[in-house]
């Protein structure tokens, strides 16, 4: 969607040559490591760190954390997402030196926050006080109505939580014992046991599923911002996903076969067959070879409700 390689390897590649492959580390799941490895042949192999199955963001750093802190104890972790678009790489480079800096020198917890150009309402917001290139967090604010996000636009004191951090390996184990020891006590049995892979699905299903930002960095009074200046998009929804298009002169992105006939700022994702429409407005259209998708721009985050009711109906052969 972004470009000639993953997202995956976009993410790594950018890295490189400022970190070095054998501390870049994946984590995934086990079904994704064989095309991972592939992908991803400058990092060693055992940098692969597999989850058992998801159990949302908190578990996925404590593995991390339990498997990472064993090679390089007094080591800083940057947390980086797989699924984001980031421009202006040396602005980007710099932003983390910046939050590297500040975790080592006041062991806080350090997240990164996007100064937002419009009234998202899809994205929770994090609320700072303060000024310089390092801000202290007053709250974190979940996804709001419109009215609220207009306002926290208009504030200058607000950003978009881009769910980046960095922090010391032992600031973080310091914050899970303190705010949430339950997700990281079964993974140090399983550490002080051997920490064999085959032992790790009975510790791993003992964490509780929840997201790194309620487990800690909503609890803690450790926490501050870096106001990032590269470009930035999470491409967490199709009408995101245009943006890396350019569009024609009614508005409308196409990738594939498409003839659209009296059709305004409409995104059509075709494969192999071909997509008419007439008189269309303010729509995505996925084709895709078992699925096709159809909805209007302003109600795309509702993509993640249908992806909800197939899993509770048994199509898991979609997701």
């Amino acid at each position: 969607m972004t470009g000639s390689e993953t997202m995956l390897e976009q993410t790594v590649n950018r890295l490189i040559p400022d970190f070095d492959p054998a501390n870049i580390y994946v984590v995934t799941t086990d079904d994704l490591a064989a095309d991972c490895r592939a992908m991803l042949p400058q990092l060693p192999a055992d940098n692969i760190i597999l989850e058992p199955e998801g159990r949302n963001t908190a578990p996925c750093l404590a593995l991390a954390l339990a498997t990472i802190e064993r090679k390089t104890p007094e080591g800083v972790m940057v947390v980086l997402s797989a699924d984001h678009w980031i421009g202006d790489r040396e602005l980007f480079l710099d932003d983390i030196r910046t939050a590297v800096r500040h975790a080592i020198d006041c062991h806080d917890l350090v997240t990164f926050g996007i100064k937002p150009t419009y009234p998202e309402t899809g994205y929770g917001y994090i609320e700072t006080d303060g000024t310089g290139e390092v801000l202290s967090v007053k709250a974190f604010r979940e996804k709001p109505p419109l009215e609220t996000a207009i306002q926290y636009l208009e504030s200058g004191r607000h950003y978009w939580n881009a769910g980046m951090f960095v922090w010391t390996l032992q600031d973080l184990r310091s914050e899970f014992l303190t705010h949430c020891p339950e997700t990281l006590a079964p993974l140090d049995e399983w550490v002080k046991a051997g920490a064999s892979p085959s032992t790790l699905p009975a510790a791993y299903a003992r964490l509780p599923k929840l997201s790194i930002d309620y487990a800690l960095m909503e609890k803690s009074r450790r926490v501050a911002v870096v106001p990032t200046h590269f470009r930035w998009s999470d491409v967490g929804s199709w009408p995101a996903a245009t943006e890396f298009h350019q569009p024609d002169a009614q508005g409308n992105v196409v990738e594939g076969d498409a003839l659209l006939l009296d059709s305004t700022n409409c995104a059509v994702f075709g494969t192999k067959r071909l997509i008419a429409g007439a008189g269309l407005a303010d729509l995505i259209i996925v084709d895709e070879a078992d699925a096709l998708l159809i909805c209007r721009k302003d109600r795309a985050q509702e993509v993640k409700t249908i992806v909800d009711r197939l899993q509770a109906m048994g199509r898991t052969d979609l997701l």
